[in-house]
């Protein structure tokens, strides 16, 4: 019972971030500000002077390939963003080789094409997959601000629809198809202050997310000691 109800308190502080994180991307710090229609229909209003950019003037493409496939393999998921291949803590199957892999170097936005249509800013120097892609931000961008942006559910959903492929887990999202969409841009001084607000206003739900996190997953370990000790006859289990 208190773990059903640790893992509902988790869900509805992960929703509640996400939430106030898809708020002031959108529609920015300020409640009072003057409000616009974007004119697309799944974005909506926006505040009066930010605009709409089409991703192709914000974000670069990197097509640089490793010759040798020596460099540090990097993952992507949702949990972690992006960490050494090694750090994972549940490893799938790892290439055979990276030959040709993409080069990631630190600071650098790595997509994930496929059903999850992952963003993360790499904090290593690396190689992902060929099936990833690798951007660079413009200089009138913060890869921050957009990294926070496209992980909405708002966006997540215009890449769903945008994708192509056959069926969920084999759809994939072009960088041509990706590069047609509009992104929310405010200006750089305001992204930037998103940002900050964000990590200044989240870090302490993470905090509480952490906490909760580890108090489930010992929870999770004191129930399976317990049935393994119940099961071994360690735990004298009287009839009633």
């Amino acid at each position: 019972m208190r773990m059903l109800q640790r893992e509902r308190e988790l869900r509805l502080l992960n929703e509640l971030k996400e939430t106030e994180i898809a708020n002031v991307v959108t529609q920015g710090l300020n409640p009072n500000v003057k409000m616009k229609d974007s004119g697309i229909p799944w974005i909506g209003m926006i505040p009066e002077h930010w605009e709409l950019r089409r991703i192709k003037y914000i974000l670069k493409e990197l097509k640089e390939k490793s010759e040798s496939g020596l460099e540090t393999p990097l993952s992507l998921s949702k949990e972690d963003g992006i960490i050494p291949f090694d750090e994972k803590k549940n490893r799938t199957m790892e290439s055979a080789s990276y030959v040709g892999g993409k080069i990631v170097h630190k600071g650098e936005i790595v997509f994930n094409r496929f059903k999850a249509r992952l963003f993360a800013i790499s904090q290593y120097d690396g190689i992902v997959s060929s099936d990833y892609a690798v951007y660079e931000c413009r200089e009138t961008a913060s890869p921050e601000y957009l990294v926070k942006l496209f992980s909405t559910e708002m966006y997540r959903e215009a890449f769903n629809r945008k994708a192509s492929g056959i069926g969920d887990g084999f759809s994939r999202l072009y960088t041509d198809d990706l590069f047609a969409m509009y992104a929310i841009f405010p200006p750089l001084t305001e992204q930037r202050a998103i940002v900050a607000h964000i990590e200044n206003k989240c870090s302490k739900v993470n905090s509480l997310i952490s906490e909760l996190e580890a108090e489930i997953e010992y929870l999770k370990e004191y129930k399976q000691r317990l049935i393994a000790d119940c099961v071994t006859g360690q735990v004298n289990v009287q009839q009633t």
